[in-house]
């Protein structure tokens, strides 16, 4: 995935970073956030037997919310503290099965928008494309999020 990174101010980031701390989904399963840009997040997430499907891969619905995640928290430098959004739509499409090392979900954020944002993602073990999708995030107003 060919983007540019613009760094994030470091108030911004810190914010973004104690999101992720706070994040019980994310310490659960065990991702690491090592970059994170405007509209742009890299995370991580090494693998291990409890995150392996029946026969011994990486459960599919693990490369998708790692996926979902990334493009999260590239949506979070877009919005203002405190904003909510919510995933609506993830269209993926997985390229290759993964049973061991490092997974590393890719995004950026193609399109924010007042109410909709689209995101992008690629996932990879290595050099090796695993999947490729699109999210897409509703922002929320305070009406809807009772």
């Amino acid at each position: 995935m060919q983007v540019k990174i613009e760094p994030l101010p470091p108030d911004l980031e810190t914010a973004i970073r104690e999101k992720l701390a706070a994040n019980p989904f994310i310490k659960f399963v065990g991702i690491q956030a090592p970059q994170l840009g405007k509209g742009y997040a890299r995370f991580l997430l090494p693998f291990k037997p409890e995150l392996a499907n029946s026969i011994g891969l990486m459960q599919g619905g693990v490369i998708a919310a790692l996926a979902d995640e990334a493009v999260a928290y590239a949506l979070y430098s877009l919005v203002a503290d405190g904003e909510t959004f919510n995933t609506v739509e993830m269209k993926i499409n997985f390229l290759g099965a993964v049973k061991e090392g490092d997974v590393t979900a890719e995004a950026h954020i193609a399109k924010r928008g007042r109410t909709i944002s689209l995101g992008e993602f690629e996932v990879h073990q290595a050099a090796r494309l695993v999947a490729k999708g699109l999210c897409t995030y509703i922002h929320l107003t305070d009406r809807q999020k009772k």
